[in-house]
């Protein structure tokens, strides 16, 4: 096995997961990134103190109320209706969980990708995931702008990015509300207004979810 998800393994069980749960998980693109990405955040804490690990998750449901998924419910969304109002959607759930892997802990990105080829998600990794990984793991020696500018090359890290920033605006997790945090939170809105700019996310969305409800309302009649 895989020497970094065997470390992945043993740390869940440890913390009282089942093994039976782990393996299941195994067999999921969205719940492998879940478990990756809990294991590299596992001694992290934000500023606030809170575990480091909320923060991804957080991302995750941001995504998952934009669009309208609920994970214990199949018949949630339409992936072809999805496409055709370009609202991003494979790699979206791994990339919200695994977006600070590489940039903030041990993990790189050979690691995460060595994890997915050996669960049998190579091409799906390939296609889907490692670009917008890349893109959305900011080097530091690139100012935030620029940074933004290569997350906007691919509308996953593009869309990652912005429930991200998003997630970052969060008042109640500020360690304090002082003119520092206001003008970097009216950093972060502009720049989730030139993602939506670029992309249309929110009114794609709020087309898709339109011609969802219509089509779900007639194949009810």
């Amino acid at each position: 096995m895989n020497k970094t998800l065997k470390r992945i393994h043993e740390y869940l069980l440890e913390k009282g997961v089942k093994e039976k749960s782990i393996t299941e998980s195994d067999r999921s693109s969205v719940y492998l990134a879940m478990e990756i990405m809990e294991y590299a955040h596992r001694n992290q804490k934000r500023e606030n103190s809170e575990d480091y690990a909320n923060h991804p998750a957080r991302v995750l449901d941001n995504y998952r109320n934009l669009v309208g998924i609920d994970p214990d419910n199949f018949f949630c969304m339409d992936e072809d209706l999805m496409c055709k109002h370009r609202v991003p959607y494979k790699g979206v759930q791994e990339l919200c969980l695994l977006h600070d892997v590489v940039e903030d802990t041990e993990l790189t990105f050979d690691d995460v990708r060595s994890i997915y080829v050996e669960c049998g998600f190579e091409k799906f990794f390939d296609m889907y995931i490692g670009d917008a990984l890349k893109r959305i793991t900011h080097n530091k020696a690139v100012t935030y702008g620029d940074y933004i500018k290569i997350c906007l090359d691919n509308p996953v890290s593009a869309i990652v990015k912005m429930m991200d920033l998003q997630d970052n605006l969060r008042v109640i997790d500020l360690v304090k509300l002082d003119a520092a945090n206001v003008n970097r939170a009216r950093e972060y809105l502009f720049f989730i207004y030139i993602i939506n700019d670029v992309y249309h996310f929110l009114e794609n969305v709020r087309e898709y979810k339109k011609e969802r409800s219509k089509a779900f309302r007639e194949a009810n009649i």
